[in-house]
């Protein structure tokens, strides 16, 4: 049945997309100088990208399916139930070594001009007994997309996709063949639960099952763990990480847990996902006010503060941490990627777009190339010893 107040606040967000683009490019051209925002200057361009990300978060709004409001109520009770063993936990104790993968198979494939392997591979990756039933991937089975030279020495690189991506086209959109020829890495792509190849009817990630969306994220930390056992048999140099908007936190957990990771790299991330969705589904008249405050739960925060970046630190020293930030990113905002930079140190590179525009930025692919291009030292033992912190 549909709700049909419900879909008139929904439709209606069609409307405002210019208003808003507007709005938010005037403000985001002032800057901030209390919270240390630079301006990001306003004219069509910056106008024409906001509005781009209003349009992606109304389009969304529209075709994401809403489960009725009493499910998302248990679900939320749910959370409840298993926070202090959660908070028990920590990150530290979610987030264990799954160990070496099990290859299930490999074959060579081509993607317009650029050839590739895709590895399926079966990853453990522990789960707490309270919860492991509710894991949609109990199966353990995981995809990656690879270009190797099979040459010990080499320096890999592992790139997290985002949200609605996983698909063949990452390698475009990633720059693979630049990355592997050009910068000379091995480049890794695994593909996220519930995305590409690997989406389950009625599975959406993230979606607004806060405890289905914990585990996931611990499953993807894991099988991109097991992942880097796996390139240590080809005995590289080093291995670095990066992550895209949803992919940014999971590549910032991972190299808070796992002290092989000797650089990381956070583009436009969305530091809570949680309360990302409040934020969007508030604007859906009062079904989507009463779905943002659910988001918002006490028992929500706690369960998900096992995946916050904020609770861990990246074992890669401070000069070998970046964060790419739009000034005008309407999806997951400037201000998450300004506290993952405050929360880490190291660098942050300021884009004057918005969240889906840093796709075509020049500066931003000079940035990251200047970032990758450097060599990263190893971690001392002091370093290798840091984990979550309490």
């Amino acid at each position: 049945m549909i709700d049909w107040e419900t879909e008139r606040a929904r439709l209606g967000l069609f409307a405002g997309v210019l208003p808003r683009a507007i709005g938010s490019s005037i403000a985001a051209g002032r800057g901030n100088p209390e919270t240390g925002i630079p301006a990001a200057g306003c004219g069509p361009r910056q106008v024409g990208e906001t509005a781009i990300d209003e349009l992606f978060i109304a389009v969304n709004s529209v075709i994401r399916d809403i489960p009725p409001m009493e499910t998302v109520e248990d679900m939320v009770a749910r959370c409840a139930d298993v926070a202090d063993e959660f908070l028990r936990l920590g990150p530290a104790g979610m987030h264990r070594d799954p160990g070496a993968p099990r290859i299930l198979s490999r074959d060579r494939k081509v993607f317009g001009t650029t050839s590739f392997e895709h590895i399926d591979y079966a990853v453990d990756a522990k789960l707490p007994a309270s919860v492991a039933a509710l894991d949609p991937y109990a199966d353990g089975i995981s995809s990656v997309r690879v270009m190797t030279k099979r040459r010990a020495g080499a320096r890999w690189l592992i790139w997290v996709h985002g949200a609605a991506q996983g698909r063949p086209d990452d390698l475009y959109a990633f720059r693979a063949a630049h990355l592997h020829k050009k910068l000379g890495y091995d480049v890794a792509f695994p593909v996220l639960p519930a995305h590409g190849p690997r989406r389950v009817t009625k599975v959406s990630y993230p979606g607004f099952d806060p405890l289905v969306n914990t585990l996931i994220t611990v499953r993807a930390v894991a099988e991109i763990r097991s992942l880097i056992t796996w390139i240590e048999s080809h005995e590289p140099a080093e291995i670095s990480i990066a992550g895209t908007s949803l992919g940014g936190p999971i590549a910032a957990l991972a190299a808070s847990m796992d002290p092989r990771i000797a650089a990381v790299l956070a583009v436009v991330p969305m530091l809570d996902m949680h309360a990302t969705l409040a934020h969007h589904m508030s604007r859906g008249g009062p079904k989507g006010q009463r779905l943002a405050s659910l988001m918002r739960d006490e028992s929500v925060r706690e369960v998900a503060s096992v995946i916050s970046p904020l609770s861990v630190q990246p074992i890669a020293t401070p000069d070998r941490r970046m964060v790419v930030a739009a000034l005008n990113d309407r999806v997951t905002w400037v201000s998450a990627a300004q506290q993952l930079h405050e929360h880490w140190g190291g660098r942050i590179h300021w884009y004057p777009g918005s969240h889906v525009g840093h796709a075509i930025s020049t500066g931003i692919r000079h940035a990251t190339d200047g970032f990758l291009s450097e060599r990263a030292r190893p971690a001392g033992p002091a370093e290798e010893g840091k984990r979550a912190i309490n």
